[in-house]
């Protein structure tokens, strides 16, 4: 017993502190930015939440993939591993944007049919559970977390791999860090505003 109560306050304080922890549709509006222009089905959305980053390495605390447009809400379409609840969920971009003083939208540096077979491995993981092995990565797994599922799905389409520190390192150790995907040479800035 006293082995675990240790992980279950870790789980409990990271619940607390997660950069998701506002509801979408129904969430407060924080921060204001202006929308994002000239996105395409696959560019991936980016924020940075202060408190997250305290137990988040990086800057960056979350991640998405852009999905598509809906023309009847006016807004682009995101998929993101959000852990409450904890699931692989479609928010809308103007939503995502709403919950971070800093938010990026990056492009991966490849063709679009390559950025089209990720929204499609995105999509098909909707209803998966948030997967709380930070620390690990997988690209077929039955649950992931909000890199791993942005990172995953470049990996399942052909590449490239997204992932900055691929191998293991004491930073990150095997995971998919926000901010590996950021730094990582394959991926450019479209978008940037801090609010």
């Amino acid at each position: 017993m006293k082995k675990v109560a240790p992980i279950v306050a870790l789980l409990v304080l990271a619940t607390m502190l997660n950069p998701v922890a506002a509801s979408s549709s129904l969430g407060s509006s924080n921060y204001y930015h202006p929308y994002p222009t000239g996105i395409v089905p696959g560019d991936i959305v980016i924020g940075h939440n202060s408190l997250s980053s305290i137990i988040i390495p990086g800057y960056w605390t979350h991640t998405g993939i852009i999905a598509y447009y809906d023309y009847s809400a006016n807004d682009w379409v995101v998929v993101e591993a959000w852990d409450n609840p904890s699931e692989v969920r479609l928010v809308y971009l103007s939503d995502f944007l709403k919950r971070y003083d800093t938010v990026a939208v990056l492009r991966v540096a490849t063709s679009n049919s390559v950025r089209q077979a990720a929204v499609q491995f995105a999509l098909q993981q909707l209803g998966k559970p948030y997967d709380w092995h930070w620390y690990s990565k997988h690209v077929y797994g039955d649950s992931y977390y909000c890199s791993e599922l942005v990172w995953a799905s470049y990996m399942a389409a052909g590449g490239p791999d997204i992932d900055a520190n691929p191998g293991w390192s004491w930073k990150y150790l095997n995971g998919v860090a926000p901010q590996e995907i950021y730094d990582d040479s394959d991926t450019y800035v479209i978008y940037y505003d801090s609010a």
